[in-house]
């Protein structure tokens, strides 16, 4: 019996053929480079992802050389977030000599998964953490796979086979916070969940409901309204939640900026708080701690947790579990107080 022949390796040379350009583009376009019309752009990294493309680092530097680099997909709607996976990241990155990529990815965007082809081609991370609801995303998670690159996630929905994942037991931080609001006196409380389809959102939806039904309370679906983790859509779902026949004596929202709008939207109704209506969130950002009355929340250690998963990445641990759970917080504040 002969040998098999390895498949050939695509070259760039397929890659300009197959988008009708020259191999010169194709390079430009790999580089980064300016002044390459957009819609050459888009052929050729269509082309390079249907190929299957990706640069050999051996043409480009030493073979099996690092970049030094760790990069930071995100696509998340909340600074505060994205600033402490960032600083739990650089933490990290300057103890061993890396360098922290932060990268926004625009799933809206009709070509966002050919930017991340570009990205991850020209950057040559040597790691990628991914935070909600990239690190939920079938399509992000096949590029990075089909690009060879390591990732690290922060609380994904599900456990995948090979990456370190940390992540925090948000079911029970929850419960936490509404078994407090719970003890307080409070019976009707309204919650303002994160949008469907992100992991965390659900699972503290969960918690409110598990500590509701552990307390015996009737769960009025009337007191559920879904945001999307902005300030606004706070101060809309907690307008909601005043026009019911029955308002609520304590909301509980699913992080700091949708409680901050919910604080904003009780207010410019005349209530006060928490003497009407008990206000908390999940998070402890820095706004929790500025506004008045400072928020009741979860602190969760997000800077910890990014600087865990990009330890992982820049030194594999063999013997590390490839989840790890991270403990969870309930700072009391002025925003919350007994029932009346």
């Amino acid at each position: 019996m002969g040998l098999t022949r390895p498949p050939r390796a695509i070259t760039i040379d397929d890659v300009a053929d197959k988008a009708g350009v020259s191999a010169k583009t194709v390079s430009r376009v790999m580089n980064n480079e300016p002044n390459v019309r957009a819609s050459k752009r888009e052929l050729v990294m269509k082309a390079a992802r249907d190929l299957g493309y990706r640069p050999n680092p051996a043409a480009r530097s030493l073979a099996g050389a690092k970049s030094f680099l760790i990069a930071h997909l995100h696509d998340n709607p909340v600074p505060e977030y994205v600033s402490a996976v960032n600083a739990g990241i650089y933490e990290a990155c300057r103890a061993k000599g890396y360098f922290l990529l932060p990268e926004p990815v625009d799933r809206s965007a009709p070509d966002f998964l050919d930017r991340l082809q570009q990205f991850l081609m020209t950057s040559r991370a040597d790691g990628v953490v991914l935070t909600p609801p990239l690190c939920d995303d079938p399509q992000v998670l096949k590029l990075l796979q089909d690009n060879e690159t390591r990732y690290a996630s922060l609380s994904p929905s599900r456990q995948p086979e090979d990456a370190p994942v940390m992540r925090l037991d948000d079911r029970q931080a929850a419960m936490e916070m509404v078994r407090h609001l719970i003890t307080l006196g409070h019976k009707r409380i309204g919650l303002i969940t994160g949008p469907k389809g992100h992991n965390a959102a659900t699972a503290r939806r969960e918690g409110y409901l598990d500590a509701l039904n552990d307390a015996d309370l009737k769960i009025d679906p009337k007191l559920i309204v879904e945001g999307d983790y902005s300030l606004r859509s706070g101060l809309e779902g907690a307008k909601a939640l005043l026009e019911t026949s029955q308002r609520p004596t304590a909301i509980f929202a699913a992080n700091d900026d949708m409680a901050v709008g919910a604080m904003t939207a009780i207010m410019a109704a005349g209530l006060s708080i928490p003497a009407d209506i008990s206000i908390a969130g999940f998070d402890d950002t820095r706004l929790a701690s500025a506004v008045w009355p400072a928020l009741t929340t979860i602190r969760q250690p997000v800077a910890d947790m990014a600087r865990r998963a990009a330890e992982r990445l820049m030194t594999p641990e063999e013997d590390a579990p490839l989840e790890e759970v991270f403990a969870f917080e309930l700072i009391e504040r002025q925003s919350t107080g007994s029932a009346t």
